[in-house]
């Protein structure tokens, strides 16, 4: 079993992937992560994000909503990645809903996150 520091590693090395114009590669790396940790909330996060790349906002917002959420109704990264996803889609009010609650999140990454993403929204 791969345990959580490997698992990180492995999602943002997919997340450069998708980042950079390797979605094979990025497809590749989170189709793995989902054979290896199906529990973890990672590979539908790096999916979503490979989306979002390619300018496919709304299949990225229905994954995060039919899977993520399904299976982790409470990860706030979820849920940060959906505000994004949202956000891009010019779905602005959705986005704070998801997005003004993890402000007071005890997860750093997603709360730091949602600052910036809402003081992008709001111009500042």
């Amino acid at each position: 079993m791969i345990d959580d520091k490997l698992l990180k590693t492995l999602a943002d090395i997919g997340f450069m992937a998708s980042g950079t114009g390797l979605p094979k590669h990025a497809f590749g790396i989170f189709n793995g992560i989902e054979a290896a940790r199906p529990d973890s909330p990672l590979s539908t996060i790096g999916f979503a994000l490979e989306f979002m790349n390619r300018k496919r906002h709304q299949e990225a917002i229905d994954l995060l909503h039919k899977e993520g959420l399904v299976k982790h109704p409470d990860d706030a990264t979820i849920k940060a990645f959906l505000g994004l996803a949202l956000m891009f889609e010019g779905r602005n009010k959705e986005s704070e809903d998801y997005l003004k609650p993890l402000l007071s999140s005890k997860e750093l990454e997603p709360a730091e996150m949602a600052r910036e993403l809402l003081a992008n929204i709001h111009g500042q």
